[in-house]
């Protein structure tokens, strides 16, 4: 599979967050890569990724976390688990059709495509309905 597949939205969703984690995928140049990603009202939390030539996988460059913001607590769990999970590293990203296998320090993540963008640039483009009635006004 081609690797701008795994470019793109995904969102990680669990029982210990209200929110789920948004990601952002991007192959940047090359062999670089970022995986941003943030929990709405937290923090931001970015790993800066480099592809493993002739071999599977990616090699943590740089992970970076804003602790800017204090996160609520009904999302404060989630974050410090992820924020947990990337700081080991990311060492493979695997789509799987609709699915993104995110694989740090031996643990496995499941993300699932986040198309909520798509939709609504679909219902922005979407073609107004026909008008009913004569068109007459008195």
């Amino acid at each position: 599979m081609s690797v701008k597949a795994l470019e793109g939205d995904w969102q990680f969703v669990s029982d210990k967050g209200y929110d789920p984690v948004k990601i952002s995928i991007k192959n940047i140049m090359g062999s670089d890569w970022i995986v941003a990603c943030m929990i709405p009202k937290g923090n931001m939390m970015a790993s800066m990724l480099k592809k493993v030539e002739d071999e599977e996988g990616f090699k943590l460059v740089n992970f970076n976390c804003s602790n800017k913001k204090e996160t609520p607590k009904e999302n404060k769990e989630l974050e410090d688990d992820f924020k947990t999970f990337l700081e080991k590293g990311i060492s493979n990203l695997v789509r799987d059709e609709k699915n993104l296998i995110i694989t740090a320090g031996g643990e496995k993540r499941i993300m699932t495509q986040d198309d909520v963008l798509k939709k609504q640039d679909e219902a922005k483009n979407a073609k107004p309905s026909a008008v009913r009635g004569g068109g007459r006004f008195r």
